[in-house]
């Protein structure tokens, strides 16, 4: 394995994914699913032999999507990034659903369940970054896109080999399209895909799925 080469470890942990990226020189994690599953993430660490988890990048404020950070934060020292525009929510333990539409509308019931069983736990983020700035001072070769929308502060990550990690900005359940399930600002969402498809992705990651969009299927989504 070459000093920059990434072995990409896709994670399921129920509702939601761990994104796990080993390189020689550290570990980088991006979302970390509902409160609970650190064990499944501590297990792959175990198995790698590796204790060098540097940081964990939050795409946005969502209980699937940050659900186990602050313990892994605990038991690991991973430092905790996000968008600026959903950090309040990581400090306060919030996440906003916005608007739901079609078979989505029972999400806002079934959360605040899923809460009192597992609640969600107030993470004040260590750092932020805007649109347009990067991870390299953390030695990850990657770039923030804000691709708001579906959260106020929903964030796509682009490595530098091309591999990008759209989170729910995109849907790849059949055809791959753009979400339609939730939003705080459905209006953004058309803007926030130009953004994703004008940086040129070769491999897309969608926040649910284990399987990649390739470049030429993204630029074909419409808004």
């Amino acid at each position: 394995m070459g000093p920059h080469s990434l072995i990409l470890h896709i994670l399921p942990a129920g509702l939601g994914q761990f994104f796990l990226l080993e390189y020689p020189h550290g570990l980088y994690l991006i979302d970390c699913s509902t409160p609970g599953k650190e064990n499944i993430l501590l297990a792959r660490l175990n198995e790698l032999g590796r204790s060098d988890l540097r940081l964990i990048w939050i795409t946005h404020a969502h209980y699937d999507h940050y659900g186990s950070a602050a313990r892994l934060r605990e038991l690991t020292g991973a430092r905790i990034g996000v968008h600026p525009a959903d950090a309040d929510f990581l400090a306060r333990g919030e996440s906003p659903l916005g608007s739901a539409r079609g078979r989505s509308r029972i999400y806002p019931m079934a959360q605040p369940v899923a809460r009192l069983l597992r609640p969600l736990r107030p993470t004040p983020p260590d750092f932020t970054l805007e649109d347009g700035q990067t991870l390299e001072r953390f030695g990850l070769d990657a770039t923030v896109l804000h691709t708001p929308g579906h959260t106020p502060g929903h964030t796509c990550l682009v490595l530098g080999d091309g591999t990008a990690f759209a989170a729910d900005l995109i849907a790849s359940s059949s055809q791959p399209h753009l979400q339609n399930l939730l939003a705080t600002h459905w209006e953004s969402l058309p803007g926030s895909l130009r953004h994703l498809q004008n940086a040129q992705p070769r491999t897309i990651y969608s926040g649910h799925s284990r399987r990649p969009i390739s470049g030429a299927a993204l630029q074909h989504i419409q808004p």
